[in-house]
This record gives C-alpha cells, sequence and structure tokens, in this order.
C-alpha cells in the first residue's frame, strides 16, 4: 500500500508541475499573441501615415499645379478684356465714321434734288 501512496504522490506531483508548465505556456503564447498584435497595428497606423503624407504631398503638386493654370488662365483673361475694350472703341470709331459717311450721303443727295 505504500507503494500505491508513494506511486499516487509522485503522478500527483508530476501532473500538478505538468499543469503549471501548461498555465505558463498559455500565459506565454498570451504574451506573445498580444505583442504580436501590437506590431501589426503599428504596422498599419504607420502604412496609413507613410499613405496620407503621399496622398497630401501629391494633392500639394496638383494644387500648385492647378495655381499655375489658373495664373495663367487669369492672364489670358485679362489679355481677352483688353482686346474687346479695343475692339469695341473701333467698333465706336467705325459706327461714328458710317454714320458721317451717310449724312455726307444724305446731304449730297439733298443738295442734287
Amino acid at each position: 500500500m505504500d507503494v500505491l501512496k508513494i506511486l499516487a504522490i509522485v503522478l500527483g506531483a508530476t501532473g500538478f508541475w505538468k499543469l503549471i508548465e501548461v498555465l505558463l505556456q498559455l500565459g506565454m503564447q498570451k504574451k506573445l499573441k498580444n505583442a504580436e498584435i501590437r506590431n501589426l497595428n503599428v504596422q498599419a497606423n504607420s502604412l496609413v501615415v507613410e499613405n496620407y503624407k503621399l496622398w497630401s504631398e501629391n494633392m500639394e503638386k496638383r494644387l500648385k499645379q492647378l495655381e499655375s493654370k489658373n495664373a495663367l488662365m487669369n492672364k489670358t483673361i485679362t489679355k481677352q478684356k483688353d482686346r474687346i475694350t479695343e475692339l469695341e472703341k473701333y467698333v465706336d470709331q467705325l459706327e461714328a465714321e458710317i454714320q458721317l459717311f451717310n449724312k455726307k450721303k444724305n446731304d449730297e443727295r439733298g443738295q442734287r434734288k
């Protein structure tokens, strides 16, 4: 009977240490998983930041391009306005000349009669 008790005590002690070992392994695996998750979160966040940085740089370049095109268009519009003003003055001058011509023509007709 003493052998059975000793055998039970040895097997019980071995089982107890095996249980402690399993619990320690589970704790380590949990810590490892948490560390991996944190690492993945950090990588994802850095990718998001890098993508945002690239996007904002591209938007700044595009904005500068559009601003330069806008400046060119404003210059073109200003030139066109100036040209329209010149042409309007020229049209007014031609209309005045036509009126003088018509007046002279009417005066000459009146003198012939």
